[in-house]
């Protein structure tokens, strides 16, 4: 069986990004996150008012969101990252680190985070699988109590 990580990728991150083609592709929109963890651990959520953002520590929040200290903000990926991430996902479930180090830099992304997404879309994959072979079993045994049923 031959290691393929050896040779070089059947494919580019730039001809799944369409970067060779003439027509403009949606720009890449850095997630809006309005909270911010402080050095001391304290959150702090951005409230508008009067179109002015202002910083405001809530407290009451903050004790609600205990298991949140020390823990980085969800990244929000934008339909863009997600279409691309997905696409290459089709082509590779196991991207090495040259490939994930690429999309970060393509995607505006940390690595970690694109690393992160291929953990979780592979156990999406997995459990849908997993469902649907469930539901396949039911239908069958479904069948065969009406099939009993009837005899």
């Amino acid at each position: 069986m031959a290691d393929h990580r050896s040779g070089p990728s059947a494919f580019t991150i730039a001809s799944i990004l369409g970067l060779g083609r003439t027509e403009p592709r949606s720009t890449i929109s850095i997630p809006y996150r309005p909270w911010t963890v402080t050095a001391d651990g304290s959150l702090d959520v951005m409230v508008e008012e009067e179109n002015s953002p202002i910083t405001t520590p809530v407290e009451n929040c903050r004790r609600s969101l205990n298991w949140y200290i020390g823990r980085r903000p969800r990244t929000a990926f934008s339909s863009l990252q997600i279409e691309i991430l997905e696409s290459v996902f089709q082509v590779n479930s196991y991207p090495g680190i040259d490939l994930r180090e690429e999309l970060a830099e393509k995607l505006n992304l940390d690595e970690d985070r694109i690393q992160i997404w291929f953990q979780n879309r592979r156990a999406k994959l997995k459990r849908s699988h997993r469902e649907s072979q469930f539901l396949m079993v039911k239908k069958v045994i479904t069948g065969l109590q009406k099939h009993l049923d009837e005899n």
